[in-house]
């Protein structure tokens, strides 16, 4: 549980884990934090882990924004 009392709804995420879901270079996953371009890190204990359900939310971004500017993809996904 949160310090809220309410369940905490993510895991932490750590950069191999990320890169995983998004398969990018170290070098591409820091330039996407520092423009801006991907969720930031958290800092635990001098490591760096990304939140589950932000790196989520960026995923579903991601697709909105690739079936908007390809109406044919969100045909293909549907059938």
């Amino acid at each position: 549980m949160s310090m809220t009392g309410r369940p905490i709804s993510y895991t932490l995420l750590s950069a191999s884990d990320v890169q995983k879901i998004a398969p990018v270079s170290n070098v591409t996953l820091w330039r996407w934090v520092r423009d801006g371009k991907f969720p930031a890190p958290i800092r635990v204990a001098k490591n760096n882990f990304w939140r589950s359900d932000e790196v989520g939310a960026w995923m579903d971004e991601m697709s909105t924004r690739r079936v908007a500017s390809n109406p044919k993809a969100s045909s293909r996904q549907s059938a």
